[in-house]
């Protein structure tokens, strides 16, 4: 970036904002709260790049969240930076909580407080003003952290039994004679179905409400629209999911047990483009005309 251009971004020349001690003393303090947070950003991409594992969308989060600033650069561009010292007592606050889940052992209270931090910073360096245009993204960035066990398990759970009920229904509705005993689907002759956890949905859903909440805020259509988008989006991802076991148990019957196993493990990425697509033009019937 040039220095011309640099000091019309600001607005102010750059050689003044590098005098400034108060730079300096913001530098340090994001980097020493960089530090504090090692510990965090290590525990969430061990989950990102897990094999099997259910947050590998998180990785793209960060990303899809300044892009969202970015949309909205016009508007940040034409308020005024004004530093608010109230922001003092939200990132107090959010490193108490940090402090509170480093001694606790909770990653979730960690999280959490990282948020919190992100939004403070923001009001004390820029204002409040600007907080309250970014406040979205900044929530957003909730979709790249693990959830807790407990919450996990409350969903995980259902999702697991509707995939399979959904999955059964549409093997009987094709023409199969097959019989569902809890979560495993007995397909006579064939490919038989042990729909376990990492095939209960959760995965699909995380990743849909998360592609669906970024996609609601790109249209930009009517706040009720953009509701609608989010909670058909969740049922969306449960059919899709169990549209995935109904073919892998097609596949498997049709051409073999590896057959099964082999479109199992990279069919997840052809019902995830099947999804969007869907939800493209879920976003097209409320409304955007992009």
């Amino acid at each position: 970036m040039s220095q011309a251009r640099a000091e019309r971004m600001f607005g102010v020349p750059v050689s003044r904002i590098l005098k400034n001690p108060l730079t300096w003393v913001s530098t340090l303090t994001l980097a020493a709260i960089c530090v504090a947070y090692l510990n965090v950003f290590a525990y969430w991409k061990y989950y990102w790049f897990l094999r099997d594992g259910y947050y590998s969308h998180g990785v793209l989060v960060p990303f899809l969240a300044l892009y969202m600033v970015w949309m909205r650069r016009e508007e940040i561009r034409q308020t005024a930076i004004r530093p608010s010292m109230w922001g003092i007592p939200v990132v107090a606050l959010a490193l108490a909580l940090r402090v509170l889940g480093h001694l606790t052992q909770s990653s979730t209270i960690a999280s959490i407080s990282f948020i919190i931090l992100v939004y403070g910073i923001v009001g004390l360096l820029a204002g409040w003003r600007h907080a309250r245009l970014v406040w979205f993204p900044i929530l957003f960035l909730g979709f790249m952290m693990p959830v807790p066990a407990t919450i996990f398990d409350e969903i995980s759970q259902p999702a697991q039994e509707w995939s399979t009920i959904i999955a059964n229904g549409i093997l009987k509705t094709i023409g199969y004679e097959t019989r569902r005993i809890g979560n495993v689907i007995l397909i006579p002759g064939g490919f038989d179905l042990d729909v376990g956890v990492p095939c209960s949905g959760f995965k699909m859903l995380v990743s849909m409400a998360t592609f669906a909440f970024f996609f609601a805020y790109y249209i930009g259509v009517a706040l009720w629209r953009q509701a609608l988008l989010v909670l058909l989006a969740l049922p969306l991802a449960l059919v899709i999911n169990g549209l995935r076991i109904a073919l892998i148990g097609i596949v498997g019957t049709k051409y073999g047990e590896q057959a099964g196993y082999t479109f199992h493990d990279w069919s997840g990425y052809l019902v995830l483009v099947v999804a969007f697509a869907v939800l493209f033009q879920l976003g097209r019937w409320l409304g955007w005309q992009r």
